[in-house]
């Protein structure tokens, strides 16, 4: 019993260590935002009195239009993805034709190349075709590639309905568009609440595609524009604002998140149980 309970106390121990040394960073960042540069430097790994609310709304100014492309493009990607996923999904679970799953093998089988392998052809792909400086080459990429996850889940659970609920739709006179609309959108609304989050994070928390494609900066989303504001400074960098940027850029995502904190479980549970 004495082994076990020291053993106990060593796995409590690590633990606890292990999320200090993931919280406090974070925590430096929450309290970091609230102070002045000559108080950062005095007191940068405990938070102090008063705290200086100000940092909040110059942050926001700086990166404003950062958040507003980003919203843009993360409604307009997502949308477009979630289109291409689920009717997509809806083809391989529930309609036949040659090659199908020759082809849903291939789609899938992109979840497992990285990003990087694809980086430069993509890159010389489209600034041929829609070319840089442009919204359309930070949304077409996603509507293109995002879609491949959504397809996954999406066709498990398509393929998991009723195949009665479909008949009765095609004897009272509904065609696949239809069907699809009336019957797959509804009953998979939890699912696509899931991509929505997962598609919004990808696309806010992405800095590499618009740094290499968008050199306006009018143009550029928040995390490459953090990047490109906060990194290229010249002599002491402000990080009580910096700090703030970072907070401010998160608050979407957070709010997002506890919004539809529900339906993104209530996805990852039905497509599990599907699966």
């Amino acid at each position: 019993m004495k082994k076990k309970a020291i053993s106990q106390i060593i796995l409590n121990i690590i633990v606890i260590a292990l999320l200090v040394v993931m919280i406090y960073p974070l925590a430096m960042t929450l309290w970091g935002a609230f102070k002045n540069s000559f108080t950062y430097d005095q007191t940068k790994w405990y938070p102090t009195l008063p705290l200086r609310v100000t940092n909040i709304a110059s942050a926001y100014k700086s990166i404003k239009h950062y958040i507003f492309n980003t919203i843009f493009v993360a409604v307009t990607a997502t949308a477009g993805s979630l289109a291409v996923a689920s009717l997509a999904a809806y083809a391989f679970a529930r309609m036949e034709f040659v090659g199908k799953n020759f082809l849903y093998l291939a789609v899938i089988s992109l979840m497992m190349i990285p990003g990087v392998l694809t980086l430069v052809p993509s890159y010389v792909l489209y600034k041929n075709i829609v070319g840089l400086n442009n919204y359309l080459v930070l949304i077409l990429p996603t509507v293109a590639g995002g879609p491949v996850f959504g397809v996954f889940l999406l066709r498990s659970f398509y393929e998991g309905l009723p195949e009665s609920v479909f008949e009765s739709a095609r004897i009272d006179g509904a065609n696949e568009l239809r069907v699809f609309f009336s019957i797959c959108i509804p009953m998979s609304m939890s699912i696509m609440g899931t991509l929505v989050i997962m598609q919004i994070m990808s696309i806010w928390n992405e800095y590499l595609w618009p740094i290499i494609t968008i050199q306006d900066d009018r143009l550029l989303t928040i995390s490459a524009g953090l990047l490109q504001r906060f990194s290229n400074v010249t002599g002491v960098p402000n990080y009580p604002i910096t700090f703030s940027a970072y907070l401010v850029s998160s608050i979407p995502l957070i709010v997002l998140f506890f919004a539809a904190n529900k339906y993104y479980i209530e996805g990852l549970t039905s497509s599990a149980i599907k699966l």
